[in-house]
């Protein structure tokens, strides 16, 4: 059985189709990426999943439980963190978190093993708190309930980068205990670093389903040297590392750049047009 399985789902706003008669399926411990510029759809694809929209066209499912149907089943075991959180600004952390657990009949016992993690304050108030502290609020109680399926929408935007990595280590660790985490995000670091596999959407439609480790053993290496005489010269290398260096052994080189393509090279095409 799929975590999340989604067959044609079509999202129209009057006019205007969001969505269009898109299909994935991802796999229980998996980490997927969700990849596409503002407007791709997104979004949209993401609250049909969560039964905040419903769908004009299609079926989702979320382990193996129609989400327009049995949401509320659902809800007991999904965390989701959408990409903007706003809560009351004079209400404490403490109080935003020990009422979502309230509310989904879960546990308070990790509120404040979470907060420690995340470096948080739990007693100061919404309003107090930086941009990345508020977005850690969203992440602890997106993971209260202990989901076995995670929904993040741009979860990083506003962490320093010690508090992404942080973020992700317990990703992989979610991972490890076989659980599903679908992550939409423009950081393609992160896509490339962490995701199994990436989905990419470009205006409403799903136009790649990639598996992270093809494209990892795809990538290139490219050359780039400058010799003392001022010639510049760029090429794609396709010789075993020992043949390349007795070649450029043979140059009277000032400067040499070697480097792969990233995953971002191969996805900023889709971001184009």
């Amino acid at each position: 059985m799929n975590a999340i399985e989604i067959t044609n789902l079509t999202k129209n706003y009057g006019k205007f189709t969001a969505v269009n008669n898109i299909s994935l399926k991802v796999k229980q411990g998996e980490i997927v990426g969700f990849v596409g510029k503002n407007g791709a759809g997104k979004t949209t694809t993401i609250r049909c999943m969560l039964d905040f929209l419903k769908p004009t066209k299609g079926k989702i499912f979320i382990n193996g439980l129609d989400a327009s149907n049995k949401s509320d089943t659902i809800k007991t075991f999904l965390g989701y963190m959408p990409s903007d959180t706003s809560f009351y600004e004079t209400i404490r952390c403490i109080d935003i978190f020990k009422l979502s657990c309230d509310v989904s009949k879960t546990s308070r016992e990790k509120i404040f093993s979470l907060c420690n993690y995340f470096e948080l304050d739990p007693h100061k108030k919404f309003k107090d708190l930086s941009l990345g502290n508020k977005k850690k609020v969203s992440i602890i109680q997106s993971l209260l309930k202990d989901p076995s399926i995670l929904i993040l929408d741009e979860p990083t935007s506003g962490l320093d980068p010690l508090m992404q990595k942080k973020f992700f280590d317990l990703l992989l660790d979610l991972k490890k205990q076989n659980k599903t985490v679908f992550l939409s995000s423009h950081n393609l670091a992160d896509i490339q670093k962490y995701c199994d596999r990436v989905l990419i959407i470009k205006d409403g439609v799903i136009v790649e389903d990639m598996n992270m480790k093809d494209i990892l053993t795809s990538l290139k290496q490219i050359v780039t040297y400058k010799t003392k005489d001022g010639k510049e010269v760029s090429f794609e290398n396709n010789d075993d590392t020992n043949t390349l260096i007795k070649k450029l052994s043979l140059l009277n080189l000032e400067s040499l750049e070697i480097r792969y393509t990233s995953v971002e090279d191969e996805f900023i095409k889709y971001y184009e047009g």
